[in-house]
């Protein structure tokens, strides 16, 4: 029903004659205002908060120029009274009385209602003004059979910022308002096997937000069935729109399904995992099978459900499925122990066949030596490279040699012939100083960027790259010297002056380069943090090797698990003689040699949680 505040104003000219001296300095012709305010017939009688009447309807009377020549906290003052105004525009402001409508609660309608008049001397003006709801009405119905059959049914209402929000229980007839915002409604009903709720938005037959004189009706009734529905009717004449929450007494056992998928595996988790009373929480799993064919009758018609090893922590369980063919769609769910089915199934289809790509050069065979040009001088420089692949600027590996090399070839990174792992060269790495600046040997995919002779250098670290392996191998040989540099960045807690040197070698999968300068930490990358970083796996330890010989390594590849099954665009792979070396700290002389590196692809990858 409408609630709606009408106001009458009567504009009556002046019956006694002005002198004209006051019509010359100020316009001074005045008129009559005669105000009289009339509610709608249709009008509810209802309960208030103590101290607010949303039926007393405060008025300002505002001139041009906004000041507020006459007002009243009630119309009803002024009811059958003459207000004189000078001839003019004004602009009638009407509203509830000692309230903003900022506020959510029951019984708390909020109106107002404003109308631009024109005094004119020697001439009658009536007006009227419309005072209408300026907030969104709520009213929940509940079904008497629903509450016969449960413990408990309440619905809440609440914007989606949660700045407001009511609760309706189930004997509360009264009608709320809230401001006008984005509102959501959430059923909420309790058995004695479970909870059940259900959650819609609250929008118009188009889906925009309530709007001032929205009525939104909840009708909470019994599912027919036991699947939980919502119906919408509307009447968009009055403004008000009718949601039926059909609500199941019997509690759906709850999981949220995700997974992730490549060409052969997919990783599985389920998490919010809730039996419900009587259903048992023992023996937990998920089970999969390719997805039935459309013209399945029945589960019967389909391929039977195999178990999976599933690992539980609290109410999350995880599993990582194998052996699964490419370009295929399967269905998983989880079960108890009495294969009951715990929420609905999920669906996820592997890619196709990933391609498994070599390391280029990862053998480390291919060497050349070419003037590089710096800033500053054109220097023969070592690049870990073949000739025909620098000529055509197709470096998948590079060094810092360029900086290292500014007014000398000194190539901290260059290549062994005589400490191999196999064939005929290995890398060498060997930390140096170049004028009193701690230069790091390094060895990574990417390319150099740029030197200054202050010590500061940039890198951008990145080769295209779309597979996706589970380890990085390779053999290395590490011989460091203590730390003589220390550089005035260098974070606390790491390394001091006088310890033995460390190396590094990680592997990184990213969707994007990055450019990196040694002299400011903010452009270093966050493996962790930074969602553009698929997976990462780094050397377990940077300490001295033992023996003459090269000791081999597996470097596991930990997928992020909220990005499992995203595609990578680029490899990042380093080698460090100094582990520090960004932070221009490290030993001078520390020396790492490096051979035979390889990706692996065969077996599991391993799973990276975030704390």
């Amino acid at each position: 029903m409408k609630h709606i505040y009408n106001i009458l104003w009567i504009l009556c000219p002046l019956i006694f004659f002005a002198c004209q001296a006051d019509d010359e300095l100020g316009g001074g012709k005045t008129g009559y205002l005669r105000l009289t305010v009339t509610e709608d017939a249709g009008t509810q009688t209802r309960a208030v908060p103590e101290d607010y009447k949303p039926e007393q309807i405060a008025v300002q009377i505002v001139n041009e120029v906004g000041t507020v020549v006459e007002q009243t906290e009630d119309w009803k003052t002024w009811d059958g009274k003459q207000i004189e105004l000078q001839v003019g525009t004004y602009t009638i402001k009407a509203a509830s009385n000692g309230f903003d409508g900022k506020a959510a609660d029951f019984e708390i309608p909020y109106y107002t209602g404003s109308k631009e008049i024109t005094i004119a001397a020697d001439s009658e003006l009536n007006e009227t003004i419309t005072c209408t709801l300026a907030n969104v009405k709520v009213t929940v119905d509940f079904d008497e059979a629903l509450l016969a059959k449960v413990k408990s049914v309440a619905a809440t209402v609440q914007s989606k910022d949660e700045a407001y929000s009511l609760n309706f229980v189930s004997t509360e007839t009264r009608s709320a308002y809230f401001p006008v915002t984005d509102l959501m409604a959430q059923i909420t009903v309790v058995t004695d096997k479970g909870t059940n709720t259900l959650e819609q938005a609250l929008t118009d037959p188009e889906g925009n937000p309530a709007k001032a004189r929205d009525h939104f009706i909840l009708n909470i009734r019994e599912a027919d069935s036991n699947t939980s529905k919502i119906t919408v009717s509307v009447d968009p004449i009055t403004h008000e729109y009718s949601y039926t929450f059909n609500v199941s007494t019997i509690p759906t056992e709850k999981a949220n399904l995700t997974a992730g998928a490549w060409d052969r595996l997919a990783y599985l988790k389920a998490e919010n995992v809730s039996t419900g009373s009587g259903v048992s929480s023992e023996g937990i799993k998920f089970q999969y099978r390719v997805k039935p064919a459309e013209s399945a009758q029945s589960d019967e018609d389909s391929a039977p459900w195999t178990d999976i090893e599933t690992t539980s922590t609290d109410t999350k369980y995880t599993a990582m499925l194998t052996g699964l063919t490419a370009g295929t769609e399967y269905e998983y769910r989880l079960v108890n122990g009495e294969n009951v089915a715990i929420g609905n199934a999920g669906t996820f289809t592997t890619s196709a066949a990933d391609a498994r790509t070599a390391l280029t050069n990862g053998d480390f065979e291919q060497w050349c030596v070419r003037k590089a040009s710096t800033a500053l001088v054109s220097n023969n420089t070592t690049f870990p490279c073949s000739p025909e692949d620098y000529d055509a600027g197709n470096l998948f590996w590079d060094t810092s040699n360029r900086g290292a090399n500014s007014m000398s070839q000194v190539d901290p990174t260059n290549f062994t012939k005589t400490l191999v792992q196999s064939g005929d060269s290995a890398a060498c790495l060997k930390s140096t100083a170049v004028f009193g600046f701690f230069a790091a040997a390094s060895l990574y995919t990417g390319s150099f960027g740029s030197a200054e002779l202050s010590g500061s250098a940039t890198i951008n670290f990145g080769r295209s790259f779309t597979s996706r392996p589970v380890a990085l191998k390779g053999y290395y040989k590490y011989e460091p010297v203590n730390i003589n540099h220390v550089g005035d960045n260098l974070p606390s807690g790491t390394v001091s002056s006088g310890d033995p040197d460390q190396c590094s070698i990680y592997i990184a999968l990213t969707k994007k380069t990055y450019s990196v300068t040694n002299t400011n930490s903010d452009t270093f990358i966050d493996f962790e943090g930074d969602d553009n970083v698929i997976a990462y796996g780094e050397l377990s330890s940077g300490a001295a090797t033992s023996g003459e010989s090269y000791t081999s390594f597996t470097i596991p590849l930990k997928y992020k698990e909220e990005q499992f099954g995203e595609t990578p665009t680029h490899i990042i792979v380093v080698c460090s003689a100094s582990k520090y070396g960004d932070y221009m700290t490290g030993g001078e002389g520390s020396t790492l040699y490096v051979d035979d590196f390889s990706l692996v692809y065969d077996g599991e990858p391993e799973i990276w949680v975030k704390e």
